[in-house]
């Protein structure tokens, strides 16, 4: 083993001891260990980590792409705070540089996988994003249902929100319990509907939040306009799912055909690595790759505008 390479091991594990350590430092504790610490008075040096924690998280909510990814973690009902996400991702990436290094025994090997250790957390909370936002879209005519139901029983709106709370399974429980939290709160039920239409990217609740402001406003019988846009969301859902089923075989392709050089490349550079460090020498051989991995992209981006069809 190099040099360089010890040299590099050791900057890689200084840097996560030290993420580490800010992260304990910061007392960024689970939901166990908050309600445990709940039952007894914070001490000082407890307090002052608090408020180093929301300094922290403060700094990043202020610029726009932290403002976004608070709000994309809110919407995966995501445990992690901006700030725990970033240095997740800074601690994988430098992992998997550290593993690549070591496998490959060079620095290219390293800069692919550290690739992958950081586009890893950024799918993981896509897929969990869009998996949530597709439960709460399935969800949503049940939800109208319910709704209905109560309105017509003579329960007024927050109370009839509290009967989907109660009844309803995850995630739509969970947002509208945010809901009743924030008018609780102080905020207008109006306001917590605006938030959850924030947090929430689904046309269809958007719709529903507006009659609900509509009716506030000018008044008329909310039951019936949402009992009308419940049939209406139940035909959109079985429409978008024999759509989904047709263009199954031409999806399932364009991810194939997208993913396999990469898969391929990895394989080769781990099999044969001086076969495969050829095209990434200085000069215009780097420009293989380069084009390669262009063309791969926006292939896989026009497929799946072809696929992808508004209901």
């Amino acid at each position: 083993m190099n040099v360089a390479l010890i040299v590099a091991a050791l900057v890689v594990l200084a840097v996560l001891s030290a993420m580490v350590g800010m992260y304990y430092w910061l007392g960024w504790t689970r939901d166990v260990e908050k309600r445990l610490a709940a039952s007894f008075a914070p001490a000082e040096s407890e307090v002052r980590r608090g408020r180093l924690q929301d300094q922290v998280n403060q700094r990043i909510s202020r610029f726009a792409m932290g403002a976004r990814l608070e709000r994309q973690l809110e919407a995966a009902d995501s445990q992690f705070t901006a700030a725990e996400y970033i240095m997740l991702r800074i601690g994988l990436t430098l992992l998997f540089f550290l593993v690549g290094w070591v496998i490959v025994r060079h620095p290219i090997g390293g800069l692919t996988l550290s690739l992958v250790g950081w586009m890893l957390p950024g799918f993981y909370l896509r897929r969990r994003q869009s998996k949530r936002a597709k439960e709460f879209a399935d969800q949503l005519p049940d939800m109208l249902s319910m709704l209905v139901g109560s309105l017509r029983a003579g329960y007024g709106l927050l109370h009839a929100l509290s009967v989907i709370e109660d009844e309803m399974p995850e995630p739509m429980s969970t947002e509208f319990g945010r809901v009743i939290r924030e008018t609780a709160l102080g905020y207008s039920l109006g306001e917590a509907l605006d938030h959850l239409v924030e947090r929430i990217d689904n046309d269809d609740l958007a719709l529903i939040v507006t009659t609900i402001h509509i009716q506030n406003e000018v008044g008329g019988n909310l039951a019936d306009v949402l009992e009308t846009i419940s049939k209406t969301i139940r035909d959109r859902i079985q429409l978008k799912g024999e759509i989904r089923a047709m263009t199954a075989q031409q999806r399932a392709t364009g991810s194939i055909l997208s993913g396999l050089p990469f898969a391929v490349g990895v394989l080769l550079m781990l099999i044969n690595p001086e076969y495969m460090l050829g095209i990434f020498q200085p000069g215009w051989p780097l420009l293989i790759p380069a084009g390669a991995v262009v063309m791969i992209i926006l292939g896989n981006i026009i497929m799946r505008m072809v696929t992808r069809i508004d209901v």
